[in-house]
């Protein structure tokens, strides 16, 4: 973990109402730890695997704090749960969900990056987060 993902962390907290706690900082730690995608249960089992008690409950909560504060994102709404990966300044992708077997591909458009743009302006609109989830079969689970 960066110091700068505890700062991130620390100023959300603070214009909140929020307290730092040590739990809090170990889910942060997991997370920035983690990479690619994750979910909530991934990283409850790896802190229990480290010996740590940090309750479910805990791991549920400080998630969406990670997400608010700018540390990672929602990256795939699956039916019952979110996958999670880490924010990079500059850059964006979006996936390929299998429905079969979950694999998940990453790809890159800059060209829908233009169309975003175009359709937002045509609408007077402001986007906070734009995902694109396309849902189909692999070429192995065709």
């Amino acid at each position: 973990m960066t110091n700068k993902a505890k700062h991130l962390l620390l100023n959300y907290l603070r214009e909140q109402g929020l307290k730092w706690t040590p739990e809090r900082e170990r889910v942060l730690q997991e997370a920035m730890g983690t990479e690619g995608h994750f979910e909530a249960e991934e990283l409850v089992f790896r802190l229990r695997k480290k010996r740590s008690r940090i309750s479910k409950a805990t791991v549920y909560r400080t998630l969406p704090l990670l997400v608010k504060a700018g540390l990672i994102k929602e990256a795939i709404h699956g039916e019952k749960h979110h996958h999670y990966e880490h924010i990079h300044e500059g850059e964006r992708h979006d996936h390929l969900i299998c429905l079969k077997c979950g694999k998940i591909v990453e790809f890159k458009k800059e060209a829908l990056r233009g169309i975003e743009e175009e359709i937002c302006k045509e609408n007077e609109f402001r986007p906070q987060k734009v995902l694109i989830e396309i849902f189909g079969y692999c070429k192995k689970c065709q």
